[in-house]
């Protein structure tokens, strides 16, 4: 007795699955084009931290976005990454390729913006929606000063005195500032991790205009030969 085939039908695709994963690919250019975006060289990165995954750990539990995060990666080395403002995309890392990259953005600051996005959704949502409730405090490079980035109004009155419309220090030093911000008991109160750094390159900086001025000072005062000046 002839046995009848079966029929077999195509199993169907899984739309929602496809739908995901083409909202989570991340377009890159060629490897051998060297004519790229910002957002190409952003893209790049955010695809490093997918692959590395580097471990991640939250500095302030308090703040889980707007916080500061410990990053250790494959190659045993600790970075330290600042979430700012995520709208905005305002980050800090200390990492050379943030120092120096002019994106605002690294693969270690992209990897906590997946892992935050990936634990937190609806916190995080809301977090790209209604922005930071912190006060953060930065270096004003071109004013050789400190600001208040965001959250002035909510900065105690004595210390929101040190600070004009702007947010920029009027009424002392950095130096004398900080001091006082320090002493502050406001957990919302958040000194950038810009700096320490700042402030120390701002010492280095006086202090080489401090030698350059004495050694001026020396040479006319015929103190050095005319020799060694020119040497």
């Amino acid at each position: 007795m002839a046995t009848r085939k079966r029929r077999t039908h195509a199993e169907p695709k899984n739309k929602a699955g496809d739908n995901n994963a083409r909202e989570n690919e991340i377009k890159l250019p060629r490897a051998s084009n060297w004519r790229t975006t910002d957002e190409d060289e952003i893209n790049r990165r955010r695809v490093r931290a997918r692959e590395e995954q580097p471990r991640i750990r939250n500095l302030t539990p308090e703040h889980r976005v707007f916080s500061n995060f410990e990053i250790h990666s494959r190659s045993g080395m600790t970075y330290y990454v600042e979430i700012r403002d995520l709208a905005k995309r305002q980050f800090h890392s200390t990492t050379v390729d943030f120092l120096i990259n002019g994106l605002g953005t690294c693969k270690h600051v992209e990897a906590v913006i997946s892992h935050l996005k990936a634990r937190y959704p609806r916190l995080y949502a809301r977090a790209l929606d209604q922005g930071s409730d912190r006060i953060d405090i930065v270096p004003d490079r071109s004013g050789q000063t400190l600001r208040v980035e965001r959250g002035l109004h909510r900065l105690h009155e004595s210390l929101r005195n040190l600070f004009d419309s702007q947010g920029r220090i009027v009424q002392c030093s950095p130096e004398e500032a900080l001091v006082l911000l320090r002493r502050s008991r406001d957990k919302n109160l958040r000194l950038s991790q810009e700096i320490d750094p700042w402030m120390q390159s701002r010492k280095y900086a006086e202090e080489r205009w401090l030698l350059r001025r004495e050694y001026e000072e020396t040479v006319q005062a015929g103190i050095f030969p005319q020799q060694e000046t020119k040497m």
